[in-house]
């Protein structure tokens, strides 16, 4: 998306009122003007569709979606979320139900982190909490699990590939702007979380929708592909590596991605379509559907070990979505916390890898306690 021509609403929240967003036009990277959309905005309250902090299964079931097993699910246990127990609170494929806000204390560490990638929007375009009418999928999720309403990308003046370079190491990074493809001017040396899962025995996979071989962009596009950027060299108790050595490893089409089989750290890419960038919201979420949920029916997602995210590249204020059995439930509120560099220090610290000194990440907030997670 070229920042020059993005218009930016202020999210506003007025009381006793309801806010309407007209369409806007924004243009994409080949310059083409699209329609984003219009948005209605209601005043949080009982009835708006989506379940607010404030609201619970009993004072507003209408919002409100919760299984009939509680927390513990039914005939699961109080454990690791209610998605544990049977159908009624698992919830069928494409449903979303009853994937969040269990009682249970959180794990100290996750097996398995799921980000799912998406592209060029801001909450004005999709609608606070994401559309009911639009986006059914990803708003049942949001009415249930954690979104910040107040979210920041790397670089709010720079495109898609800053974005995705600042979200796997933290560094707003020079070298890497007007997403420009991988060469030896324009990549990346610094440390990253598909380096830092590497040296500390784990599997990081960049599973890229389109592609049919490893280590490649066809059928997709690079820039979306951060893995493809990381050429830094460094040395662990294997030898002397160079993180590009490890491309045909880890960068694998998406027909590859199992759900009954996750690697520690995955990083998933769908074609320009399904992540919005050339295609409508209604495409985005009927996608979502359709694979996010399979990784919530997952037994690893119902031990309570695995995390996935929902990210948006751009722009401010970013769509979000944190998904994880103890996740709160709802938007959380707090301004200037929410960010690209911070969700990657919260993944940091689910995987138990040490933090990464660079960039923007020493000053950035592990979001694991405002999330319940």
């Amino acid at each position: 998306m070229k920042r020059s021509s993005t218009w930016r609403a202020p999210l506003t929240v007025l009381t006793g009122a309801t806010l309407l967003f007209s369409g806007c036009a924004a243009e994409n990277d080949k310059g083409q003007t699209r329609s984003v959309g219009h948005e209605t905005q209601e005043l949080r309250k009982c009835g708006n569709g989506v379940c607010d902090r404030n609201e619970t299964c009993s004072s507003c079931p209408r919002d409100c979606t919760c299984g009939t097993g509680g927390t513990g699910g039914a005939g699961g246990t109080s454990g690791s979320g209610g998605s544990s127990g049977s159908s009624a609170t698992g919830g069928g494929a494409g449903s979303g139900s009853g994937v969040c806000g269990s009682t249970a204390a959180p794990a100290a560490h996750y097996d398995h982190v799921v980000v799912f990638s998406f592209e060029n929007r801001t909450w004005s375009n999709v609608g606070l909490g994401f559309s009911t009418s639009t986006m059914p999928y990803l708003h049942s999720l949001a009415s249930q699990c954690s979104f910040f309403s107040d979210w920041t990308e790397t670089n709010t003046q720079q495109d898609s590939l800053t974005q995705y370079i600042g979200e796997t190491s933290g560094v707003d990074n020079p070298n890497i702007v007007n997403d420009c493809n991988p060469s030896t001017t324009c990549r990346s040396t610094d440390d990253n979380i598909f380096r830092q899962v590497r040296i500390a025995g784990g599997t990081a996979r960049s599973y890229v929708e389109g592609a049919t071989t490893g280590c490649s962009a066809s059928g997709n596009a690079a820039k979306h592909i951060p893995a493809l950027y990381y050429f830094g060299g460094y040395t662990d108790a294997t030898g002397t590596h160079n993180d590009h050595d490890f491309c045909n490893t880890e960068v694998r089409p998406y027909a590859e991605f199992d759900p009954n089989n996750l690697p520690t750290y995955a990083f998933v890419t769908p074609t320009l379509c399904n992540d919005g960038h050339d295609c409508g919201d209604a495409t985005v979420d009927a996608w979502a559907s359709a694979n996010i949920q399979r990784v919530l029916d997952s037994a690893a997602y119902k031990a309570g070990k695995t995390a996935v995210f929902v990210w948006y590249d751009e722009d401010h204020p970013v769509p979000n979505l944190q998904i994880a059995p103890t996740s709160h439930r709802g938007d959380i509120t707090q301004t200037g916390i929410g960010t690209h560099a911070a969700l990657l220090k919260t993944i940091e610290d689910l995987l138990g890898v040490p933090f990464m000194n660079q960039g923007q990440l020493p000053s950035a907030t592990d979001l694991r306690a405002v999330l319940g997670i």
